[in-house]
């Protein structure tokens, strides 16, 4: 993929290719390794103690998943399709590969050769799963609380980029422009941990302000606020039921809701005060997971700031979501849109597996549940609908399906609805279509290395006009350069932003779309 070069501002330096604003990186001595199905207390991959609740988080319509024991898988892809899966390789990992590795090294270069030249690592950790997972699958002496797991993933990150010549880790927007300049792949290295800055095992320097010091002269330029749950910063939005059962067990930040399901916790007076230092020593301000009512404050810490860039590392756009996932607050709503606009940050969007409603400016049909198709309504509403900038927010390895493939297994493709009949329409509406040519075909997002052919798909098969995503290292490097601008102003022109929920609005009512 041969991708434009753009100049910048004054600096006369140059940015190429698009960004991937959030993964996870795995660990590569066993990124591949041949799945096992589970064992009765323990196996090599991720599961819980019962495997029986394992399979069923596991499970969307069209696959089994791949967590628990799955013996239907151990061998092949799903029930009767022995010819994907961990038995020869072939086609693996798939979109719904949870629980194993995607984004091994090779797989990570094949990204960066097809034009990534940035992407998010971001070290992640649920203590409360961590909890509940077989003690075999545990490092020996690692446990479940505190900052340590974190502490593992970016010291790993560290010695991954200095035994490699091709990729290098950016702490500024000036080294970011160096190190893309130079051919290579820029890495930012993020957090996102449910118990941020928990003391648990912290021996010295332990207030979230020493940690905080600790992990931004460490390299880290973007932490999370909250994830999932809620913690000693503010509220998470609510989503996943297995969520909200979590933060039932663990009653030290319950949840409170709203008539409308949103969660009446925002930022804490702590959260309040770790915003400021994010601007302060700026870092990123991502507020993917937090709250309504938390992003309502974010955005009024922004204003008082000279609008200092917000993003979202990885969403779904609310307006397109179907009616039912419309209720869950973990989805982006316009207005939340509108913030991000007025402010020059950016939104990562999900490359998911589920249905959206059609977005009628879109040009493409939406007639393949959870693929490309659905994939381009998004994109598409994202550049033409509310001229967002707009990136891969893929959340890969981050326990979450994938884009479903448009061919192959008569379950999984098109299969978003759980329906037969729906998903055989569907599959036959694709039989005569432009198939890419690639592994993509036929395994969906399995790992990382098939973004640019997500790029491709929708630029040479679907017809988009995809040049605002394969600039948007540009756009990205931008939005950093705006966070340490003295002379940064607000709000941006809202220029093209025509919402489709006009009567989107933010908790207290003072944010509209429209």
């Amino acid at each position: 993929m041969v991708l434009p070069y753009l100049c910048v501002n004054s600096l006369i330096r140059y940015a190429k290719g698009y960004n991937n604003s959030y993964t996870h990186k795995g660990p590569e001595q066993i990124a591949l390794h041949r799945c096992d199905g589970g064992q009765i207390f323990g196996g090599d991959h991720a599961r819980v103690n019962i495997p029986v609740v394992s399979s069923f988080i596991g499970s969307q319509p069209g696959t089994d998943g791949d967590t628990g024991l799955h013996f239907n898988k151990r061998n092949g892809n799903n029930k009767g399709d022995n010819d994907y899966g961990a038995k020869t390789l072939k086609g693996w990992p798939r979109w719904d590969t949870v629980a194993h590795q995607q984004a091994w090294e090779g797989h990570l270069k094949q990204a960066w050769r097809g034009g990534m030249s940035v992407y998010f690592m971001s070290a992640v950790d649920f203590h409360m799963l961590c909890k509940i997972m077989p003690v075999a699958n545990r490092r020996k002496g690692q446990g479940c609380g505190g900052m340590q797991n974190i502490d593992l993933q970016i010291n790993a990150a560290w010695e991954f980029v200095e035994e490699r010549d091709w990729v290098d880790i950016a702490t500024s927007p000036q080294e970011l422009r160096d190190i893309v300049g130079k051919g290579k792949l820029a890495v930012v290295l993020a957090i996102e941990i449910s118990d941020l800055f928990s003391i648990e095992g912290c021996k010295a320097n332990c207030t979230w302000e020493q940690q905080l010091d600790k992990y931004y002269d460490w390299g880290v330029r973007s932490i999370q606020i909250v994830h999932e749950l809620n913690n000693q910063f503010g509220g998470a939005a609510l989503h996943h039921w297995m969520f909200k059962f979590f933060q039932l067990i663990d009653q030290k930040y319950p949840f409170k809701t709203d008539s409308k399901g949103r969660n009446m916790v925002g930022l804490t007076s702590t959260g309040k005060k770790l915003i400021q230092a994010f601007i302060d020593r700026g870092m990123f301000v991502d507020i993917a997971h937090l709250s309504e009512r938390g992003v309502e404050s974010v955005y009024e810490i922004s204003k008082n700031n000279s609008y200092y860039p917000i993003m979202i590392s990885h969403a779904l756009l609310r307006s397109l979501c179907l009616p039912d996932k419309q209720k869950e607050t973990k989805t982006t709503p316009d207005w939340i849109i509108k913030v991000v606009r007025e402010t020059g940050g950016i939104i990562g969007l999900r490359t998911h597996h589920i249905a959206f409603q059609t977005y009628k400016g879109s040009g493409v049909k939406n007639d393949c549940d959870g693929s490309s198709k659905t994939f381009a309504q998004a994109y598409q509403y994202g550049v033409l609908g509310v001229n967002a900038s707009i990136t891969f927010g893929s959340d890969l390895n981050g326990f979450i399906q994938q884009m479903r493939p448009r061919f192959g297994n008569t379950r999984e493709t098109c299969g978003s609805s759980g329906k037969k009949s729906i998903r055989t329409d569907q599959q036959k509406k694709q039989l005569n279509s432009t198939r890419l040519g690639t592994p993509f075909d036929y395994t969906g997002l399995g790992h990382i290395g098939l973004l640019p052919d997500i790029i491709s798909e929708l630029r040479e098969v679907l017809n988009v006009d995809t040049s605002r995503i394969e600039s948007s290292t540009e756009i990205f490097a931008k939005m950093w350069e705006r966070m340490y601008d003295n002379y940064r102003t607000g709000p941006l022109s809202l220029s093209g932003f025509n919402p489709l929920q006009k009567d989107s609005v933010s908790p207290n009512g003072y944010i509209h779309a429209y």
